[in-house]
């Protein structure tokens, strides 16, 4: 495995751009408070330093800090939707402390909606830096996306991935029996997510304890983010984990279910010396379940910590580790030849939903750790570094993973695939050079950056095909001593993989006029592999190299600015596919699949923040997709095969009333083969519903002896898809109806919340039964 380059890369850029730091002067600070025109705290306010690209967020109490500050005039500027932005220049003189006061006033043009803005919208925090990998707002983004932050986390008591995903319009949660949860968006399926902007490990248990949000990102999004394994056509999903802030705090969970949950986890948050430059917060965490089925558990334990350090008011360095731990039971459900079995809807199965057929010790161990590191420094006015780098390496320790073949109305054949042990890692190097700048009189937001990435595996394993039985009657044992067994007698396949892929991309966004932007980006990519190794052998087989280029185009016009926008967008995806051997023995040498996108809509921000949303159609194109056909009695690949998803989204995010906050969704998707192979033809994507809808509704008593109080009530609608690429067995719709009631005050937190209301019976990606009503209590202290 060649790892140096990544380091020598990381370590250069350590020493060239910590260089001055070295001869700072006597440093200072800047401090200060923002108020509301009643005299209130000001909390969750913008407050930025004007041409150094620093900026922050004020705490409960409307105060904010700048820390490391060399002498000279400093412009801070403060702003929140729906008020006018303030500035004021101070004078710091070597190792001083400035302090500012600031008043927001209503601006002019939205006083009217200031005024009948009845609170805080709690859902609608979608400002990120790591979306365009630029000083973007929302309203300026031409690309769709959708953001779960802290408050629907916490009152939804999320106590797994999938549940967060439930608040995406058009997002489906789906399960890789290797641990990896993700979800359908637009009708393509993507198992594996980012973590903080890096592609992580294929195998990624994790747990939601660490996360700070989700940023999902809708459409083929290669231009910034690569493509492959971590991407779809559909989208990407971003993990954005805690970090350390410049107090004291923390809190200790604990909550209870059904099916024996047990869950419990520590969030402690300190600065580390006196002045709060070097910050640690560190995450323990463990939960661990039974089932609603005869057999089946899930365990899961993490430990994470992040460090940052403030070296000037520069340079800053951030650091992450996590470790994280699961076992669990997965069984997949299969169908043979269905001309013998009757049913053409799971809602029919001959099988009881509560019955697992597999025992306790058919499980999974696996596992993956993350080092994580980013630098960032403001080298000019406008002008930041950003380096990142990513080590992670996921892995099984054991799998066993039964599928259940459904062969007629009363037999099933059980085999087992045994992966023991098993790696997968992925080291990425980025460097990306960020600038806000003006062009004569255009302002210039961009980002310049380079890539690589080295991907390896090591496989060892074995599928078994068990047994055949009669569901009618007694079922012999599976047990895992006899399934390693009957492996070590069959013999284990050993393969190695590793790749390298070097990319350099761009993207500018141009203010043409103040309510005109264009974006124009592109990344050039290099994907290379020796392929696959046979350790039998010493052999490598199936070894190319492969170009790509990914444009992106959009364009936004705001018709009130920051207020009401509309977009459209280009956008563009690829996947590498390696040579194929004909039956005739000559080699048919692959272009890259490709997914292209347009896409229309509008964005609004309206009444001081209380109502957003978004309302979008796009259609996506994928070409090059290989097919086979039978020439002269031989199969061979050809790559001619297309396939079209279309459809539209809406999203609104809510504030009628005080205290009073909405989410809400809608998705339509068609996703269909347009040529194919004959089985394919003209058919639907497995588990590619056509609609879906997603709302929460939560109520807060704002003021009155139930001020803390809290209600949140809603759920998903999910239409039927296919199960299988016939489209011939059918995964009915379901509709959940899920509900939480709270009481949080300063100190403490009590919650109960209660999860498919209507008891109804539904199914994943994977075949598998999911939980029918159930609850769950927590109690949280903080400090």
């Amino acid at each position: 495995m060649n790892r140096p380059l990544p380091l020598i890369f990381f370590l250069f850029a350590l020493f060239f751009f910590a260089r001055p730091s070295f001869a700072a002067d006597k440093e200072g600070l800047i401090k200060g408070k923002v108020f509301t025109s009643d005299g209130q705290p000001a909390a969750a306010v913008t407050v930025e330093i004007k041409g150094l690209s620093r900026s922050t967020l004020t705490a409960e109490d409307g105060s904010f800090i700048f820390r490391r500050l060399t002498a000279g005039a400093y412009t801070i500027v403060v702003s929140l939707t729906g008020y006018t932005t303030e500035e004021q220049v101070l004078q710091l003189i070597d190792g001083g402390v400035g302090e500012l006061k600031f008043t927001l006033s209503a601006s002019a043009g939205e006083l009217k909606e200031v005024v009948i803005r009845a609170g805080i919208n709690r859902f609608a925090d979608k400002e990120s830096d790591e979306v365009a990998r630029l000083p973007l707002k929302n309203m300026e983004n031409p690309q769709v996306y959708s953001v779960v932050g802290q408050s629907l986390i916490r009152e939804q008591m999320s106590v797994e991935r999938t549940d967060l995903y439930r608040n995406i319009p058009g997002a489906i949660p789906n399960f890789a029996a290797g641990g990896s949860q993700g979800m359908t968006l637009r009708g393509f399926m993507n198992s594996m997510g980012m973590r903080n902007g890096l592609i992580t490990s294929a195998v990624v248990p994790l747990n939601p304890t660490i996360l700070e949000r989700v940023e999902v990102l809708k459409g083929p999004s290669a231009t910034l983010f690569g493509s492959n394994r971590n991407i779809s056509f559909g989208g990407v999903y971003n993990y954005i984990t805690k970090r350390p802030y410049n107090s004291n705090g923390g809190e200790i969970n604990v909550s209870a279910g059904s099916f024996k949950l047990a869950r419990i986890s520590a969030d402690v948050n300190a600065p580390v010396n006196q002045d709060k430059t070097a910050l640690l917060r560190v995450i323990l965490a463990g939960q661990t379940e039974g089932s609603f089925q005869d057999q089946g558990y899930a365990k899961n334990y993490t430990v994470a910590a992040s460090f940052s350090y403030q070296a000037s008011d520069k340079l800053t360095f951030i650091i992450d580790g996590e470790v994280t731990r699961s076992a669990y039971t997965s069984v997949s459900l299969a169908f043979g030849n269905l001309a013998k079995i009757t049913t053409r809807n799971f809602k029919d199965l001959p099988l009881a939903y509560d019955r697992s057929f597999i025992n306790n010790s058919v499980d999974i161990h696996n596992g993956i750790n993350n080092l994580q590191a980013r630098m960032e420094y403001s080298f000019l006015p406008g002008w930041k570094s950003q380096t990142n780098i990513l080590f992670s390496e996921g892995f099984y320790q054991s799998m066993l993973w039964p599928t259940l073949t459904l062969l007629t109305d009363s037999t099933i054949s059980r085999s087992v695939r045994n992966q023991t042990p098993e790696t997968f890692g992925n080291i990425q190097l980025q460097q990306n050079f960020i600038g806000d700048f003006q062009l004569g009189r255009l302002r210039s937001r961009l980002v310049v950056g380079l890539d690589y990435s080295h991907n390896y595996n090591n496989l060892y394993r074995v599928t078994l095909n068990f047994d055949t039985i009669n569901i009618h009657k007694t079922v012999a044992d599976m047990s895992a001593p006899k399934l390693e067994q009957l492996s070590a007698a069959k013999g284990f396949t050993a393969s190695s993989t590793t790749s390298n892929t070097y990319s350099i991309y761009a993207s500018d966004v141009l203010d043409i006029t103040p309510s005109l932007m264009a974006m124009l980006s592109l990344r050039a990519d290099r994907y290379t592999t020796e392929g696959t190794l046979s350790p039998s052998t010493g052999v490598y087989t199936g070894s190319y190299d492969q170009n790509s280029l990914s444009p992106k185009f959009g364009l936004v016009y705001q018709i009130i600015r920051e207020r009401l926008s509309l977009f459209g967008n280009y956008m563009n995806g690829f996947v590498n596919l390696g040579p194929v051997t004909q039956p005739d023995g000559t080699i048919f040498t692959l272009k890259p699949q490709k997914g292209d996108q347009w896409e229309a809509g509008v964005k609004a921000d309206l009444l001081g923040h209380a109502l957003t949303g978004t309302l979008s159609y796009y259609d996506i194109s994928v070409t090059n997709s290989t097919r086979t056909e039978t020439i002269n009695g031989q199969v061979f690949t050809l790559q001619d095969g297309t396939q079209r998803s279309k459809g539209f989204e809406a999203e609104v995010i809510t504030t009628p009333l005080k205290g009073l906050n909405i989410v809400a969704g809608y998705a339509y998707n068609e996703n269909k083969y347009r040529k194919a192979s004959q089985l394919l033809q003209g058919k639907f994507l497995t588990f590619s519903p056509q609609h879906m809808g997603n709302i929460w509704v939560s109520y807060r008593f704002p003021d009155g002896v139930a001020r803390g109080l809290g209600l949140g009530i809603g759920g998903n609608y999910v239409g039927d898809c296919w199960f299988e690429s016939s489209n011939t067995m059918k995964l009915p719709a379901y509709t959940l109806l899920n509900t939480a009631l709270f009481y949080e005050t300063g100190k403490y937190r009590l919650s109960v919340k209660a999860n498919n209301l209507l008891n109804v019976k539904y199914w994943n990606n994977n075949g598998t039964p999911q939980k029918q009503l159930n609850f769950l209590a927590g109690v949280a202290f903080k400090w």
